[in-house]
């Protein structure tokens, strides 16, 4: 590295720790503008949205589970008791795997949907769990409390936008789309009976999306509303920033991204 490369990698280094600095003086500036009043205040509204809206949020998510988990065991069982029936085709016995077909389709779609809960969770069942321990016995404390209670209440929002979304609805149709396809060609049955599959399984993905909660949207909304004003409206998030350093033929480059 020659001389120049290396003063223009030390000026990048001190470049980006002052931009660090500042960037972190003025988030807490902007904390320090709320009086401990205000944090105890907002801490309290949104530690009670939270709480409000956890047992809902608990019973739609642990009783789909339940439903779903329940749904996949009772048909898995259901097609390996049913997979060699038979029945008497002008006198003569033929295998009839239809009903165990369907059994089949529709558990794997329901062990899917219990799947897509797990890997995905619904952060409004556990938002208020998460956050009643933190301690607020100190000013310090209660500030770090209400950031960590605005970032909750925002998770359970964005989370509940993401189940009622058109990435959802089209995921969902996929499986059942997909369900109908196996029922139709690959167990070779008529068109119409993969229809038939298509529509049961999305009218369960339908009733699942639109008897999801939506408090946390609404909590959220009433929060940004009820505390706007010269003092803001929630603490700022910390800003992300990315740094990356490049060397190329004859220099090198320097890039700060937030």
């Amino acid at each position: 590295m020659n001389r120049l490369s290396h003063r223009l990698f030390c000026s990048g280094l001190v470049i980006a720790l002052i931009l660090q600095l500042v960037t972190s003086g003025i988030v807490r500036a902007q904390e320090t503008a709320l009086s401990d009043e205000q944090v105890k205040a907002r801490l309290a509204f949104v530690a009670d949205a939270l709480n409000a809206g956890q047992p809902r949020a608990r019973t739609w998510l642990y009783g789909w589970i339940a439903g779903y988990s329940a749904g996949a065991v009772t048909m898995g069982v259901l097609a390996g008791a049913h997979w060699n029936d038979t029945e008497l085709v002008i006198g003569v016995p033929v295998r009839d795997r239809g009903f165990a077909q369907d059994m089949l389709v529709g558990g794997a779609t329901f062990a899917l949907g219990v799947a897509g809960l797990l890997i995905d969770p619904f952060v409004p069942a556990t938002a208020a769990r998460k956050l009643r321990p933190l301690p607020e016995a100190t000013a310090m404390e209660r500030l770090a409390k209400l950031r960590r209670a605005e970032e909750l209440l925002r998770q359970c929002a964005r989370r509940e936008k993401d189940g009622r979304s058109l990435k959802t609805h089209l995921m969902n149709a996929g499986v059942n789309a997909a369900a109908g396809v196996v029922t139709a060609a690959a167990f070779k049955r008529p068109w119409t009976d993969g229809l038939f599959t298509f529509a049961t399984g999305e009218a369960v993905s339908l009733l699942n999306i639109f008897t999801q909660p939506m408090r946390a949207t609404r909590d959220l909304k009433r929060y940004e509303a009820g505390y706007s004003g010269n003092d803001g409206v929630s603490i700022p998030a910390q800003p992300e920033r990315r740094w990356s350093l490049g060397v190329w033929p004859g220099g090198l480059s320097f890039r700060l991204q937030f």
